[in-house]
């Protein structure tokens, strides 16, 4: 299903769900408990759009893990997140609803809803701001505490227990870090380190590195795709091309460009423009996730505008630079503590926002994506050389302590 038409479908036919259900639930008193029970042995988190919010999210699943060690934590999502979630390694379980098609969706949220109404969870977490799809699940499967946002608007906080206001000023992983302070943990105890990645041996990175021809040698990511949602946040392919020749130049690096695989000819025209081309390798839409994972756990930096790519590096730990323009990092920037920004603000930006679904058209005087053009390579590479400089001196982090790749 195209996740345009979700998100109507959900704004035209969500309200009167909501309602009835809210009323309903009125009517015969099945409301759940607004307290957190005393013990809590079964917690489900609830995460439907948005693969870089599964790994904003992560800080939150680990201060819930710290709270409740003994508790079951799994995470109910799309199942073209399914990789994505497993990388992640911080849920006992995975349940998933498919929306590639109609008939899909319908089958699979109704063996959803039943399979985890019988786990009788004590505590749900909605960390959905908008959509309303995830607060008439929740209403549907949840007996007991039921946690969500209450946003502006979208008259989500009637199914939830214990709602929890949005605040559409702070960083998404702070935001998230709310909900499940009112699930019980301690303020101040969610943050970013300790975050889990389930091990796996290094022999099946290293085969796809040898699949890649990338070899031994220290790579850096560039992220030079947006997928579909809105195209304008992509950085010009001359603007990537300059700054691989001047880090070639430079650090001898090779350069690995990842996306879509409806992507793969962006990376193509930035490997035309750029002089050594032999040092970069286009593996957009040619790896699976937990490879591309595992790229970004390699890699010496990334550079990627607003995407999961910078959710991912700033999750495990990986230095990144987010390029953005139509978006603000304030809401969705690099959230680890050597995670970089770059924002040219224009007087329309940001133009795609959560409050307009991010569908909004680029009307700049300039032609779409004026702001992403305005971010210049020389800047970009300025920042990285000021803040990065050390990474491409240091000893190769094959050689040093890590966390290995993702397991399925």
């Amino acid at each position: 299903m195209n996740w345009k038409l979700i998100r109507i479908i959900d704004a035209y036919a969500g309200i009167p769900l909501l309602y009835a259900l809210a009323a309903f639930r009125k009517l015969f008193n099945r409301r759940s408990s607004r307290h957190v029970p005393p013990l809590v042995r079964t917690i489900l988190l609830v995460k439907f759009w948005g693969i870089g919010n599964i790994f904003m999210m992560l800080p939150s699943a680990a201060a819930l893990r710290r709270t409740y060690p003994d508790a079951e934590i799994d995470l109910l999502t799309l199942e073209s997140s399914r990789q994505a979630a497993e990388c992640a390694g911080a849920f006992n379980r995975i349940e998933t609803v498919d929306t590639r098609g109609g008939f899909e969706f319908l089958k699979t949220t109704r063996s959803m809803i039943l399979a985890l109404r019988r786990r009788e969870y004590d505590v749900i977490v909605d960390f959905e701001q908008f959509a309303r799809f995830s607060a008439i699940c929740i209403a549907l499967i949840g007996k007991r505490t039921t946690i969500g946002f209450n946003t502006a608007a979208q008259r989500r906080h009637y199914l939830f227990t214990r709602p929890v206001a949005y605040d559409n000023t702070m960083h998404v992983t702070r935001s998230y870090c709310t909900l499940v302070e009112s699930a019980g943990t301690a303020a101040g105890s969610c943050h970013a380190s300790s975050l889990s990645i389930l091990p796996e041996p290094q022999e099946r990175a290293a085969g796809a590195w040898a699949r890649l021809g990338i070899g031994a040698d220290p790579f850096i990511i560039f992220h030079v795709g947006t997928s579909s949602n809105f195209k304008e946040r992509r950085w010009p392919a001359s603007s990537y091309a300059a700054l691989a020749d001047s880090l070639i130049e430079k650090h001898g690096v090779r350069i690995v460009l990842t996306g879509l695989a409806e992507e793969r000819f962006v990376a193509s025209e930035v490997i035309a423009l750029v002089r050594s081309r032999d040092r970069l390798v286009n593996a957009a839409g040619i790896v699976s996730f937990q490879e591309y994972f595992d790229l970004i756990r390699s890699s010496r930096l990334v550079i990627s505008a607003d995407t999961a790519a910078v959710h991912i590096a700033s999750a495990i730990g990986v230095p990144v630079v987010g390029l953005y323009g139509p978006n603000t990092p304030q809401l969705y920037g690099p959230w680890e503590e050597r995670g970089l920004a770059v924002y040219e603000q224009l007087s329309c930006s940001p133009c795609i926002t959560n409050f307009n679904a991010k569908t909004h058209n680029c009307r700049h005087p300039q032609g779409k994506g004026a702001c992403m053009r305005k971010i210049s390579a020389k800047d970009v590479d300025r920042l990285i050389e000021e803040h990065y400089g050390d990474l491409f001196t240091s000893p190769d982090p094959a050689e040093q302590e890590r966390v290995e790749p993702c397991s399925r």
